[in-house]
C-alpha cells in the first residue's frame, strides 16, 4: 500500500503508466544482455474484448452534454425560487437575540440544495423571491461541528440579493447544429453512440497492452542495474520529496508521515524499488525495441512534442517535472508506445473475452 501511495510522490509526470524521471540518459550505450535476462513477450496470452453501448450510455452521455451547455438566466422579482437555483443572499443569525461569530455574511452565493448550510435554510427559499426578506427559525444538528452551537435554536434573517437559474437546452435540432457538425438528432445520437464504442474499445486495448506488458516484465529478470540510471533516480526522487515538503510548507519528516511512511529508513527502501523498477521497464523497452526493430518517425516525435506543448508543457516544463531532457522523454515514451503495439500484435488472444 505504501508504495502505491509514494509513487505518486517519486515521479511528476505518468504517462501509461510509465514514469520517467531522469536527466540526459540513454540506454542505447548499453549491451542490455548484460543487464536483463529477457524471457517470453511475444505470444503472451491476453483475454480478448467485448464492447457493448447501451441506449442508457448514450441517454447519459446526451444528457451530460445538455448540463453542459446550459446557461444561467437571471430570475426577476415574480419568479419563485426552486431547488438547484442559486441565490445571492446576505443573511443574519441569531440564537437567544445576540448574534454568533460565523452566524452572518454578505453577498453570499449559495445553490439550494447543496447542503451548505443546515436543514432547512436552503428549503426555507424555495418559493421565495429576489428582493425578499426571509426569517427561518432553525435549529443547529445535535452532532454539528461546532461544540457551542450543538442543538441551539438559531434564528437567520435572510435577504435574497439576487437569483439565477440554470437552463439545460432540449435535444433538438437546434442544440445539435450549434453543438455538433450534424443536422439531425439522429445523426447526433448515431455520432455519440460511435464515440462511446470508441473510447471502451480504446480502453479495452489499453486493457490489453498493460497486462501483456505486466507478463513481460514479470518474464524479465534484472541481472545488475546500471548505476548511472539508478543512482540518478534515488536522488531525483529524494530531491522531489524536499522540492514538494518546501511547496507546502513543512519538514521533510513530516512529509514522510504524510505519505504513510515511518522514516527516512523506509522512504529509501521504497525509493530503491521504485527506482529501480523504472529502470527495469526502461531497459526492457530499449531492448525489445532493439531487438524488433522498432523505431517512430520524426512526424510521430514532432506530434507527441507538440501535444505537450498544447498542455503547457515545452522542453523547460518536462524536465523540471521529470527530471528527463525533452529529447530523452520523447524517446521513451514512443518506443513505449511501439514496444505495446508489438505485444499485442503479437499476442494470443485467448480466453473468454472482457466486457467494456
Amino acid at each position: 500500500m505504501k508504495k502505491r501511495i509514494i509513487a505518486g510522490l517519486l515521479c511528476g509526470m505518468m504517462v501509461l503508466g510509465l514514469a520517467s524521471c531522469g536527466s540526459s540518459m540513454s540506454y542505447e550505450d548499453y549491451d542490455l544482455k548484460d543487464y536483463l535476462k529477457v524471457g517470453e513477450y511475444k505470444g503472451l496470452a491476453v483475454a480478448p474484448y467485448s464492447v457493448t453501448v447501451t441506449d442508457e450510455d448514450v441517454d447519459a452521455q446526451i444528457q451530460s452534454n445538455l448540463d453542459a451547455a446550459a446557461t444561467d438566466k437571471k430570475l426577476d422579482k415574480n419568479t419563485a425560487i426552486e431547488d438547484g437555483d442559486t441565490v445571492n443572499i446576505n443573511y443574519t443569525g441569531k440564537i437567544d437575540g445576540k448574534t454568533f461569530d460565523g452566524g452572518s455574511a454578505e453577498k453570499q452565493d449559495l445553490t439550494i440544495g447543496s447542503g451548505s448550510f443546515i436543514d432547512g435554510f436552503e428549503s426555507g427559499l424555495i418559493g421565495h423571491k429576489k428582493g425578499e426578506t426571509v426569517t427561518l427559525d432553525l435549529k443547529f444538528p445535535d452532532d454539528y461541528s461546532e461544540d457551542s452551537l450543538k442543538g441551539k435554536a438559531v434564528t437567520f434573517t435572510v435577504k435574497i440579493n439576487s437569483a439565477t437559474r440554470s437552463v439545460v437546452p432540449e435535444l433538438n435540432e437546434a442544440f445539435v447544429k450549434k453543438h455538433s457538425d450534424y443536422d439531425t438528432v439522429e445523426e447526433y445520437t448515431k455520432s455519440i453512440q460511435k464515440e462511446l464504442y470508441d473510447q471502451k474499445e480504446t480502453e479495452a486495448v489499453n486493457n490489453q497492452k498493460t497486462t501483456l506488458w505486466s507478463a513481460a516484465l514479470d518474464n524479465t529478470e534484472v541481472k545488475k542495474y546500471p548505476d548511472r540510471e539508478l543512482n540518478h533516480y534515488i536522488e531525483f526522487n529524494s530531491d522531489q520529496l524536499d522540492q514538494t515538503a518546501k511547496q507546502y510548507g513543512v519538514s521533510r519528516e513530516d512529509m514522510l508521515k504524510q505519505y504513510d511512511l515511518d522514516d527516512e529508513d523506509e522512504f529509501n527502501a521504497v525509493n530503491e524499488d521504485s527506482s529501480k523498477l523504472r529502470v527495469k521497464q526502461e531497459m526492457l523497452i530499449q531492448y525489445i525495441a532493439d531487438k524488433e526493430n522498432l523505431s517512430y518517425t520524426d512526424k510521430e516525435k514532432e506530434a507527441l512534442i507538440k501535444s505537450f506543448e498544447a498542455q503547457g508543457y515545452d522542453a523547460d516544463a518536462i524536465e523540471q517535472q521529470t527530471g528527463r531532457t525533452l529529447e530523452d522523454y520523447v524517446h521513451i515514451e514512443l518506443l513505449y508506445e511501439k514496444v505495446l503495439d508489438f505485444l499485442l500484435d503479437n499476442a494470443n488472444i485467448t480466453g473468454a473475452p472482457t466486457t467494456e
